[in-house]
């Protein structure tokens, strides 16, 4: 294993090599410093991890030595009975993970979706039902919400201060109730995340599509590119990107603890 500073480069480096990989957003949330990680090298093989036990493989699959490293890291988090969700960047991973971790892990498949900047810029927005207002994320917010509620934020952004710093998102309410937010679960220098949720009382009113799109014009604003990513059984989550100019998917694994 390498420094951290050092393992930063050698991290883009090794992606910069497989620029056909899937990778999630929060590797470059690491690799640009925007949430607290860490990054496992050997070689050509790099581990990138979150604080919250969220981690992604890149690079090559069959170098025995970062195997060994991947395996001591399973375990110790097995041990200490913390997370580890472990995303896959290609199906030569899937392979090698599977022979690897055998029944230890559970594999789910998800949707990385791309955005059609020019399709979004041609849609015509959607309007607010009367007696709702849209609000940008803010601490206090943050603080009285009952869906991305504090201990949300700081699971993933470390502290509410480097979230209101470095990510963002919205919120639909009435009368002060919180009918649907958005936020950025992971952004980078280059990307943004969206995570979304709608009360149940308020579904069927464009509530999700509404803080959906005001999540995209931000992201262009900030010169950053929107990212989805869902389920592949999700088809609420699938059919509202297509609404919102995202599109062809690719397929990707991750790996969870059984």
């Amino acid at each position: 294993m390498i420094e951290y500073s050092t393992s930063l480069i050698a991290g883009r480096s090794i992606i910069r090599e497989n620029k056909g990989n899937i990778l999630p957003t929060f590797a470059y949330s690491v690799l640009d410093n925007y949430i607290t990680g860490e990054i496992v090298i050997d070689e050509c093989s790099a581990l990138i991890g979150t604080s919250a036990g969220i981690y992604v493989v890149v690079g090559n699959e069959k170098n025995d030595k970062f195997l060994d490293l991947l395996m001591v890291k399973f375990k110790s988090r097995k041990i200490a009975n913390q997370r580890f969700t472990l995303f896959s960047s290609s199906l030569n991973w899937d392979n090698r993970i599977k022979k690897l971790f055998g029944a230890e892990l559970k594999q789910l498949q998800r949707y990385s979706f791309k955005f059609n900047e020019d399709n979004f810029s041609k849609l015509s927005k959607t309007n607010l039902p009367d007696n709702f207002q849209l609000n940008m994320t803010n601490e206090e917010s943050i603080h009285g919400n009952r869906n991305f509620y504090i201990e949300y934020i700081i699971k993933y952004w470390g502290t509410v201060e480097n979230f209101m710093t470095k990510g963002f998102g919205f919120s639909v309410t009435q009368n002060n109730v919180h009918a649907g937010e958005c936020v950025s679960i992971f952004s980078s220098l280059g990307f943004a995340e969206i995570d979304i949720v709608t009360n149940d009382h308020f579904r069927g009113r464009g509530l999700a599509q509404c803080t959906s799109e005001a999540f995209i014009l931000e992201c262009l604003n900030r010169k950053l590119t929107p990212k989805w990513d869902c389920d592949i059984h999700n088809l609420a989550s699938i059919n509202l990107a297509r609404k919102l100019s995202f599109a062809n998917p690719e397929k990707y694994s991750v790996f969870v603890r059984k």
